[in-house]
């Protein structure tokens, strides 16, 4: 799912509710690693962690949304497990860093049922 429009802070925590287990993608038109990452970001949550949906943010115009989360740098991303942060990263991450950090958080929601 993207959200290229503007958002509130209801309006995401609906989307929590909506999606339990959700990977936010923080991301700008005009940031190149944004664009490069994110396919990469996307295939490897389709392919390792299909039960995961993916809500991605255009952050230029979700300010204040992105301030509120703290999301101080592009892309950003978090994971959010039946509404609570389990991890986040601000910047430039690694394919390998990122999947171990979901991977962890993922297997202990979803291996034990």
């Amino acid at each position: 799912m993207e959200i290229n429009n503007r958002i509130s802070q209801d309006e995401f925590g609906q989307l929590l509710q909506q999606h339990p287990a959700t990977l936010i993608y923080f991301f700008q038109d005009t940031c190149g690693v944004c664009a490069m990452l994110y396919p990469k970001v996307e295939a490897m949550i389709q392919e390792r962690f299909p039960q995961l949906e993916i809500i991605r943010i255009e952050a230029e115009k979700n300010r204040e949304l992105a301030g509120q989360l703290r999301m101080l740098a592009i892309p950003g991303i978090m994971l959010m497990l039946d509404g609570k942060e389990y991890m986040r990263s601000n910047g430039l991450i690694g394919l390998g860093e990122l999947q171990d950090k979901i991977g962890r958080y993922y297997s202990l929601m979803f291996d034990s049922q």
